[in-house]
């Protein structure tokens, strides 16, 4: 029968992977949910990390990840184990967890150039539960070599990373980089319906946006907000009430931030199939 543990130097750990099972929870959500963030420091920016084709890995929300990560943290601080491989388990899961969130605070800060503050705030959890657990590298696991922690760690990260990568790649791919011939069609069908972006040459997210349409952007009915722009027209998105860039207006509705192809043609009711 396994038995609960009762190290209480390990009830920090176990403090920060329930408030970590919480956010991400939280976290996922909001991905399934069509209601906004509460309380995101960073602005509009957890809206757009949530929308950008970054945010699952097949098919799965990074949330979810996260949940599944502390919930295996959870488990292996309650339940009692020999104290060498409890205290080598904590290492990997939470290193793991360090990893996965280190790449994606970059993919946040290179690639979606928008920060989620529920993010940075699991990611500081992870972080702080691996230090704790460096703490009890004498009292648990003595006599490890410090060397052979830095190669798994090491490993660790190189693995994380580049299977994330991986996964995300081949998935993204197909969001951020449709075909021609969906491109076209989306932005032909968006521009017959009405649709409009209202955005600023100085915005990477409408840079980012209109990346996503290749050349087919040219059918996109698009507002220069920006007074410094070509062809400015800023006194239509004041009247508007446009707030923030990029802004979408389609059917008489606002939807503020980027969006991958595929959600706009779901908002716009587009079907490539019967255009």
């Amino acid at each position: 029968m396994i038995k609960l543990s009762k190290n209480k130097n390990l009830i920090p750990v176990l403090v920060l992977s329930l408030s970590g099972i919480l956010i991400s929870l939280y976290l996922t959500y909001t991905y399934y949910s069509t209601s906004g963030f509460s309380f995101c420091i960073t602005g509009q920016d957890c809206e757009i990390v949530k929308e950008s084709a970054y945010s699952s890995m097949m098919g799965i929300p990074v949330a979810l990840i996260g949940v599944i990560g502390y919930i295996a943290i959870t488990i292996v601080t309650l339940f009692t184990f020999t104290k060498k491989r409890k205290w080598m388990m904590l290492f990997v899961l939470s290193t793991t967890g360090v990893a996965f969130s280190a790449y994606l605070t970059y993919i946040e800060l290179f690639r979606i150039n928008a920060v989620c503050s529920y993010c940075v705030l699991s990611a500081v959890l992870m972080v702080v539960i691996l230090l704790l657990v460096l703490s009890m590298l004498g009292s648990m696991h003595p006599g490890t070599s410090l060397s052979n922690l830095l190669i798994i760690a090491l490993v660790i990260f190189g693995v994380v990373v580049t299977g994330a990568h991986s996964i995300q790649s081949s998935s993204t791919m197909k969001d951020l980089e449709p075909s021609s011939e969906f491109q076209k069609g989306l932005a032909e069908h968006l521009g017959n319906i009405g649709a409009t972006m209202y955005g600023s040459f100085e915005c990477p997210h409408c840079n980012h946006q209109k990346e996503l349409f290749g050349q087919a952007f040219s059918y996109i009915d698009y507002v220069e907000c920006n007074s410094r722009g070509e062809n400015a027209n800023p006194s239509l998105c004041l009247a508007k009430g446009i707030r923030r860039y990029p802004t979408w207006e389609i059917n008489g509705k606002f939807y503020e931030g980027m969006m991958p192809l595929k959600q706009l043609a779901e908002i716009s009711n587009y079907n490539p199939e019967n255009p």
